[in-house]
């Protein structure tokens, strides 16, 4: 006797290879380049900001970036500096992917900025938000939900809608 029942369907569909990236003529999607532009600014700004602690200039772009909190940890460990870095770094991994059209460069983006979405809640919560990167990450999920971006990436088909097939299994 066996206690369990064979499956009978399966509940998602194979994820479908990534889509070729497009001929010489033909253009990215909008979205996608919103996406990547999003993703690299936000990698540069946190560079900027790293720099923007070590600055002692009283004028200037560097002066202005200066975060109190980021100044305070940049100047008190060495981990701050080490994860602001990679924070950057996973950041402009993920738009070159998009660039490239890799499902992994989706894939880092949408994690991250989940994680940021995340910390930008807990921020909220604690009384310390930061609006502009909370905005900058409302965008960027906004845009990496986009139809165009995740086909073009390979995470959606081109062939099915969003929503439900005609037995109502999401699709």
């Amino acid at each position: 006797m066996d206690v369990h029942d064979a499956p009978s369907s399966t509940t998602m569909d194979d994820m479908q290879p990534a889509g070729a990236p497009p001929e010489t003529g033909r253009r990215r999607p909008f979205a996608l380049l919103v996406l990547i532009a999003l993703m690299a600014t936000k990698g540069i700004l946190i560079l900027l900001m790293i720099l923007g602690a070590f600055t002692t200039a009283d004028t200037g772009i560097l002066r202005s970036l200066r975060i109190e909190s980021i100044y305070d940890a940049v100047h008190s460990s060495n981990i701050a500096i080490v994860g602001l870095l990679i924070i950057a770094t996973i950041l402009l991994i993920s738009a070159a992917g998009l660039l490239m059209y890799r499902r992994s460069g989706w894939m880092l983006a949408m994690v991250s900025t989940g994680i940021f979405v995340a910390v930008d809640i807990l921020g909220y919560f604690a009384g310390e938000a930061n609006f502009i990167w909370m905005a900058l990450n409302i965008i960027t999920v906004f845009y990496l939900n986009q139809r165009e971006v995740r086909v073009s990436v390979g995470v959606a088909s081109p062939n099915t809608s969003d929503g439900f097939d005609v037995v109502g299994r999401a699709g």
